[in-house]
């Protein structure tokens, strides 16, 4: 048998004095292998990457060994690492926002790929990588700085940086999180062809059966399974896999909520948009992002917001939310009122790290918005913490920890307790489980459907349209800014 292209054994991270995040790992994979790292958000995945690229923190504790192509980079000095990366080790980050410099266009940060290590960038690539990807005018739209890109058009530019150099092995985590199920696919597509060996960590278990070779699951720091996708998949042996796939099957098995379990209330909307357009600038031309769209949401519905990457749903849910101000048309809240009160709506944003501020303990953002109406101790926000985060299946997890030291999934869990505690009229939930597991997932959108007999309304963004479907009341479908009729 031929040696690993990577080879990992007695792998071990601890931060700090806590408990090891990965407890002895041992992992191969093989040239021109994808091999599929799943499991539930927190159980060391992401701190797994950064391992092996020589990203962890300082106060980390790291013992075991990390082999590529049989030399130990685990042990390399940065100097020799970093030679490595984009040429023979590809990364493409959880987080695009974050990976991003906000101050630099796009186009900066796909070229810094060439440029970090000395060379020219060749004429016209980085235009025809990036509409080989699907974006639409690409050349025009490579100036615009990072904010102004949906989250699943900045995950395809840097997928695009990642593979310019076809590195020996790409490290892949959660990079179609933010894509439709069609484009999901074929970016994935792009990515092997761009990489000799891909390791694909992601939670989306239908995605991970079309495309890795082999599975590895993870629980709490250890591989409890590894195998062929197809036997991993129809024959799981351990029970947490088996659990892995009944909450996948779940979510988009649930039977649709019946016809008549709804009724418009007769109060006025929680929110009506009508005819809104919207345009930003990028560069010399005008990107329309709506365009005469329209929607309406009664309280105790939820209704799912579909559509491709780059529609326009996420603006058209910060015009919801009053976040932002239309060129035209209007927007009216319950009341006839052009601006919500405060606390009446609440956010769930989809970069759910950039959406909680990093100085702060998370007891303090997920009390926050209860401080609006009355003054509570710091014991009595710590108390409200906890419970929150009991509800998001974040019950053991201290309040007093930063954002920095949480995975993405956890970010959004987080975010959705601090949404839940204000007590709204109305959530504008932009892809909400787009960073979570199966398992959390799940829950979270059972969680959803309980907070509605409350007279919650929530309008729900999603591009798994088999969750809406199991979820929503209605959907609205969005294309180039314009909506369409409710499914």
């Amino acid at each position: 048998m031929t040696a690993p292209l990577l080879r990992i054994r007695g792998l071990t991270v601890r931060y700090s004095s806590g408990p090891a995040v990965l407890d002895g790992l041992d992992l191969d994979i093989g040239a021109g292998e994808c091999l599929a790292l799943v499991g539930e958000s927190g159980c060391g995945k992401t701190t797994l990457a950064r391992a092996i690229l020589g990203l962890l923190p300082r106060h980390a504790t790291v013992t075991g060994t990390v082999e590529l192509l049989g030399n130990d980079i685990g042990h390399a000095p940065a100097k020799g690492r970093r030679a490595l990366l984009g040429t023979h080790l590809g990364y493409v980050a959880q987080d695009p926002y974050a990976a991003c410099d906000p101050i630099r266009t796009v186009r900066h940060h796909i070229e810094e790929a060439w440029r970090a290590h000395g060379a020219a960038v060749p004429p016209g690539v980085v235009e025809q990588r990036m509409s080989a990807l699907s974006i639409d005018a690409a050349a025009t739209r490579l100036g615009d700085r990072p904010h102004q890109w949906s989250g699943g058009m900045l995950q395809r530019a840097s997928i695009s940086a990642a593979t310019v150099h076809d590195p020996e092995l790409v490290l892949a985590d959660e990079p179609t999180s933010a894509l439709d199920a069609e484009l999901a696919d074929g970016v994935l597509h792009a990515v092997r062809r761009a990489s000799r060996s891909l390791l694909l960590i992601s939670h989306d278990l239908r995605l991970v059966e079309n495309h890795a070779d082999r599975i590895a699951v993870l629980r709490d720091g250890r591989i409890v399974e590894t195998g062929r996708t197809g036997s991993i998949i129809t024959t799981p042996r351990h029970e947490y896999t088996s659990q892995l796939r009944t909450a996948a099957d779940s979510i988009r098995s649930a039977p649709r909520p019946a016809a008549d379990s709804y009724r418009p209330s007769a109060t006025p909307p929680v929110v009506t948009i009508d005819r809104v357009s919207v345009s930003y600038r990028s560069g010399t031309a005008a990107i329309q992002a709506l365009h005469d769209a329209s929607l309406t949401v009664h309280a105790g519905e939820i209704v799912g917001i579909a559509g491709p990457s780059g529609a326009g749903k996420s603006t058209l849910l910060r015009i919801a939310s009053g976040i932002e101000p239309p060129e035209s048309g209007t927007v009216t809240f319950a009341g006839g009122q052009a601006s919500a009160p405060r606390g009446y709506v609440m956010p769930v944003f989809q970069d759910p790290v950039a959406s909680l501020d990093r100085r702060w303990p998370i007891w303090r953002s997920i009390t926050e918005p209860a401080t609006v109406t009355a003054r509570l101790s710091r014991p009595e926000r710590l108390r409200l913490a906890s419970e929150a985060l009991a509800r998001v299946r974040l019950g053991g997890l201290d309040p007093h920890r930063r954002p920095g030291q949480l995975s993405v999934g956890q970010c959004q869990r987080v975010a959705i307790a601090r949404a839940l505690i204000a007590r709204p009229s109305l959530i504008v939930a932009d892809e909400p489980t787009a960073s979570l597991d199966v398992t959390t997932a799940a829950e979270i959108i059972d969680l959803l459907r309980l907070t509605r007999a409350s007279g919650l309304a929530i309008a729900l963004v999603s591009h798994d349209e088999a969750l809406l479907a199991a979820v929503a009341d209605r959907i609205v479908r969005i294309r180039d800014g314009r909506t369409g009729l409710s499914a």
